[in-house]
């Protein structure tokens, strides 16, 4: 068994991180650092199109965390145009100031991703000696990528989120704790606040919802460092 420090940034997706901020992440001398979906924003694009004309912006912010936190920074995900020339949203991976690879979302939103195309990167990496699962918003849906988990028998899965307001908060966590236990996995969402949207970051667990964030801090900004226990997936 193998300790992995894990730590999640409920952010403001239009909000920049301040060297203060990024200090406090430095400290937590984490393995990893998640960011939500859609951070970071700083731009109001009127369409994915637009947003992706600012990516090198949202590129150099992550650098620029990166500076001070030697982890693997997870996120959040920005609009781009691939190798490939397809418009995609896309989860930066980055580690000691390289842009490492991307993530690229398969599971479109129609109401927000307007002209994007299906991604079509692996959804299982292996970095900072922990091989992962990651899901980017409606991911969480897809029933491929879920079979492509329990067939490689990944053990902890990285949602980055937007939550979605047609859910209370106790149904979040009741479908978060059940689906942990049903597939014996370690879940770890992070959401951002935005507009009114709540934000529920939690961790479930094969025992339960170890952590999550309370109804009052739903439109706050919150830092947390997990400490998760992991049997299958390091790497020595």
């Amino acid at each position: 068994m193998a300790v992995i420090k894990i730590a999640i940034y409920q952010k403001n997706i239009h909000k920049r991180f301040s060297q203060e901020e990024i200090i406090k992440i430095q400290q937590s001398k984490a393995q990893f650092l998640l960011l939500p979906e859609g951070y970071p924003h700083f731009f109001q694009s009127s369409s994915p199109s637009d947003g992706a004309k600012h990516e090198k912006e949202y590129q150099d912010h992550l650098l620029e965390i990166s500076e001070k936190f030697t982890g693997v920074i997870l996120g959040g995900s920005h609009y781009r145009n691939n190798d490939n020339g397809k418009l995609v949203a896309a989860l930066p991976i980055v580690q000691s100031l390289v842009l490492v690879d991307f993530y690229e979302k398969k599971t479109l939103n129609p109401n927000i991703d307007l002209s994007v195309q299906n991604g079509s990167t692996e959804s299982i990496f292996i970095m900072g000696g922990l091989r992962f699962g990651l899901l980017l918003g409606e991911d969480f849906q897809n029933k491929i990528i879920w079979e492509e988990f329990k067939k490689e028998g990944i053990e902890i899965i990285f949602h980055l989120d937007t939550t979605k307001p047609n859910k209370t908060y106790e149904e979040d966590l009741s479908d978060y704790e059940t689906l942990a236990k049903e597939k014996n996995i370690h879940l770890i969402r992070v959401c951002g606040t935005t507009e009114g949207i709540p934000a529920r970051s939690l961790y479930a667990s094969p025992s339960g919802i170890n952590w999550k964030v309370g109804k009052v801090e739903e439109d706050k900004d919150v830092f947390k460092t997990l400490s998760v226990n992991v049997m299958r997936s390091y790497l020595l």
